[in-house]
């Protein structure tokens, strides 16, 4: 067997070392996540062992003051219209930067439950000694279906050239031609 050069075994050695003592940090994180939530709680019992036939003590101190920080750190970081402000690197950054600003505000705010996202993160975050958010782009197609009466020749030669102008992404899916019986014409398509 060939012998392993300093570098290998110390990196070795020291990977060992890292994974341990994360795995040691952990449980401990974990213990004090547990205790933190049982306080949250008011339960006592770890602390204050109840004697038989007596009550059980009960403080819910840790939750009052959690739930009395929640309103003002609510308030600077959600409380307001800009929850999130890009700055512009340079003079020619200013429009962008109001852009992006406007945008991501926007899609924060108001296409996501942004307000009850920053609530429950930053609750974790007292409670659980960390608050984690996941954040992530959703592409997805919609489909649309549309239905027209009574359409003239000339209006049904429109919408056939607009779906063959398409790419696919129009389609007729129904056509019903007018056959001078008083029924109405009726045609479909989707998107």
């Amino acid at each position: 067997m060939a012998k392993m050069a300093d570098d290998d075994v110390m990196s070795l050695v020291g990977a060992s070392r890292a994974d341990a003592l994360a795995s040691m940090s952990s449980g401990t994180l974990t213990e004090e996540r547990a205790k933190a939530m049982d306080y949250y709680l008011g339960e006592m019992d770890e602390d204050m062992p109840p004697e038989p036939g007596r009550s059980r003590a009960v403080s819910t101190d840790v939750a009052d003051v959690i739930e009395g920080l929640m309103p003002q750190l609510m308030d600077i970081f959600a409380g307001s219209d800009e929850v999130v402000r890009f700055e512009p690197v340079g003079p020619d950054d200013e429009e962008a930067a109001q852009q992006e600003t406007d945008y991501v505000n926007h899609v924060l705010m108001q296409q996501n439950p942004g307000f009850m996202v920053l609530y429950a993160f930053i609750k974790d975050a007292l409670l659980s000694k960390v608050g984690i958010v996941k954040v992530f782009w959703e592409e997805r197609e919609e489909e649309q279906r549309d239905t027209f009466y009574d359409l003239t020749d000339d209006q049904f030669t429109w919408l056939a050239q607009a779906v063959a102008d398409s790419d696919g992404a129009l389609e007729i899916i129904e056509h019903t031609e007018h056959d001078g019986s008083g029924s109405p014409a009726k045609s479909e398509a989707t998107s």
